[in-house]
C-alpha cells in the first residue's frame, strides 16, 4: 500500500509542478485574456500538488499550495470581471 501511495505522490507531483509552472510562466495573459483551459489546467495542477502534499502528510505544504489555489480563482474572476467591463460599452 505504501509503495502504492509514494508512486501516486510522485505521479501528481509529476504533473502537477511543470504543468502549474507552465502556466504561471505565462500568468498574465491567462489572467487578462482569460484563457479558459489554461486556467482550468492550472487549477487541475495546482489541486494534483494539494493532494500529493496531503498524502505525504505536509499540512504546510497543503496550506501553501490551496491557499494559492484559490487566489488564483479569485485573482482571474476579479481581473476577468474588470477586463469585461473595461470592453463593454456603458
Amino acid at each position: 500500500k505504501d509503495a502504492h501511495v509514494s508512486a501516486l505522490r510522485v505521479a501528481l507531483f509529476a504533473f502537477g509542478y511543470p504543468v502549474s509552472i507552465a502556466v504561471i510562466s505565462r500568468w498574465i495573459p491567462v489572467v487578462r485574456q482569460q484563457r479558459i483551459r489554461w486556467f482550468v489546467i492550472h487549477q487541475i495542477a495546482v489541486a494534483a500538488i494539494v493532494l500529493g502534499q496531503a498524502l505525504r502528510h505536509r499540512a504546510i505544504g497543503v496550506a501553501l499550495n490551496g491557499s494559492w489555489f484559490v487566489i488564483a480563482a479569485i485573482w482571474y474572476i476579479v481581473v476577468g470581471r474588470t477586463q469585461r467591463s473595461r470592453t463593454i460599452p456603458a
